[in-house]
């Protein structure tokens, strides 16, 4: 298989940063949706699965749980910090990669379905709350030293959620599993 396609098999994201209604209300349902998407998929994988890397050199689905959990958390936060703030917020990136290697990226993987389950539901409501003010706040991202607009932020991750889950479709794929 095409090594472009099995590292974004959903395509690259495409942000617009004049985004509007229709599509930051999509985006959001998008989100809303993850959870439900993930427990699907992990209700069906055996041991073994959960072990595999999606291609040679990538996470395992596992690891793309927990990573999910941790960015998404980190979103959240990133989010409220730029809604609440006077002044755009600078905020920290971290190692994705060594937090993969962290001994609880081991655990048991439904600990963070769990933990993303509740976290997207709060998300959620947040996102629904915003007023067009809070739309147009930002915050500053250091490690990638670019600036994230409330429009821009939730559509990446509404794309990194269905870019991971689109990972470990391709385990499952191989394994023959269908949902």
């Amino acid at each position: 298989m095409d090594i472009e396609f099995l590292k974004y098999p959903i395509g690259k994201p495409s942000i617009d940063s004049a985004a509007g209604e229709e599509r930051i209300e999509s985006s959001i349902a998008v989100l809303g949706r993850m959870p439900n998407q993930l427990m699907a998929f992990a209700k069906d994988m055996s041991v073994e699965q959960w072990d595999e890397p999606y291609r040679d050199g990538g996470w395992t689905p596992r690891q793309l749980v927990h990573h999910m959990a941790d960015s998404h958390m980190n979103g959240f936060n990133r989010q409220r910090l730029a809604v609440t703030a006077i002044a755009t917020p600078e905020v920290p990136g971290y190692s994705q990669d060594t937090y993969a290697l962290l001994p609880d990226y081991t655990t048991d993987p439904f600990l963070s379905v769990i933990l993303l389950a509740s976290l997207h539901e709060r998300w959620v409501s947040f996102l629904n709350g915003i007023t067009p003010a809070g739309w147009e706040k930002s915050y500053f991202h250091m490690e990638e030293k670019r600036e994230y607009t409330m429009k821009e932020s939730v559509q990446m991750y509404a794309w990194h959620g269905q870019h991971h889950l689109a990972h470990i479709r391709l385990v499952m794929d191989r394994a023959g599993i269908s949902t």
